[in-house]
């Protein structure tokens, strides 16, 4: 488990440049859609993770910053749509 949470950790990274670049690639449907994945397998990682260490916490501080960006893309896409 902590192999894939090493891998989720590195694709963070890789989804935070994207989203600061503006890439389509990201805001594309099949990038929402694997963004979304890789947050919920982030999610399950950190509950199988039993052991307290500094992998456990930086699985949860990273696919909570995935969730923030997720929602600050929706406010930022709403807000835009809604101007006349």
């Amino acid at each position: 488990m902590r192999g894939l949470a090493c891998f989720l950790m590195l694709f963070y990274l890789v989804v935070t440049a994207f989203w600061v670049a503006n890439s389509q690639f990201l805001f594309s449907v099949w990038g929402l859609i694997i963004w979304l994945i890789s947050i919920l397998l982030g999610f399950i990682a950190y509950k199988q993770i039993k052991e307290k260490n500094i992998v456990r916490k930086l699985m949860l501080y990273s696919t909570s910053f995935m969730v923030f960006l997720l929602l600050l893309t929706g406010l930022i896409h709403f807000a835009v749509t809604s101007m006349p």
